[in-house]
């Protein structure tokens, strides 16, 4: 976490990004360099069936093959590191604004329109006065200076979700819900089985638009209306 006169930045540590870029790449490498030297480890093996054409095979992997495959497995550790960055967010707080950055993709919330602030399941949740999702984006951060951060900006920070109580698990044709809500579910159910997590998020939005707040746990889905104002 870095904090100045204006601002507090809640991103991870610097250990974690060097690890990222040499702990990955270096386990590609030995991965590669390792997959060399199998077939002189089964030839080892005199149980082993096609012992001829597996000896052949070790004697042809020569140093340059070896190198090859460590500078495969090195570029494979650090395509691996591409994907993990993808999901490293960072929070941004002032007084006005609350910024959460993933990758390329950048929110910005006025402090005006965040009603609090929680983590719920290792997710960032800001709320709005009408206890609508601003955003729920997955950290792994610290909770300690996430709670911090936002303190010291004057933002109401919950140790959980105020209106966790008033979810209600779907099941399909609820009562509580309008047939256009109750297929926007069922169409995000299948998604969640799936495991597809950008037509889940489009059908979250969707479903806000409804006045419905839905969270998981596991394959299930909760919902609850908007809050009265």
């Amino acid at each position: 976490m870095t904090a100045t006169l204006d601002k507090t930045t809640v991103r991870h540590s610097t250990a974690l990004h060097l690890a990222l870029w040499t702990i990955l790449p270096a386990v590609g490498a030995l991965v590669g360099f390792a997959l060399s030297r199998v077939p002189t480890w089964i030839a080892a093996l005199a149980w082993f069936p096609n012992q001829a054409k597996i000896t052949e095979l070790a004697d042809v992997i020569g140093f340059k093959t070896t190198l090859v495959l460590v500078i495969v497995g090195s570029l494979a550790g650090c395509f691996l590191s591409v994907m993990v960055y993808d999901h490293i967010v960072s929070v941004t707080i002032d007084d006005e604004n609350v910024t959460i950055k993933r990758s390329d993709k950048e929110t910005t919330l006025s402090a005006t329109d965040v009603n609090c602030a929680f983590v719920d399941e290792g997710h960032l949740v800001l709320l709005g006065s009408a206890s609508e999702e601003l955003a729920r984006e997955k950290t792994g951060l610290s909770l300690a200076a996430l709670q911090v951060a936002f303190a010291s900006h004057g933002y109401s920070w919950r140790e959980r979700d105020p209106y966790a109580d008033s979810f209600t698990r779907w099941v399909d044709g609820a009562s509580g819900l309008s047939q256009d809500a109750n297929a926007i579910l069922r169409a995000r159910q299948i998604a969640l089985d799936g495991g597809d997590s950008a037509d889940q998020q489009e059908l979250r939005t969707e479903l806000a638009r409804h006045r419905i707040v839905v969270r998981d746990g596991g394959k299930r889905q909760y919902w609850r209306p908007l809050a009265s104002k």
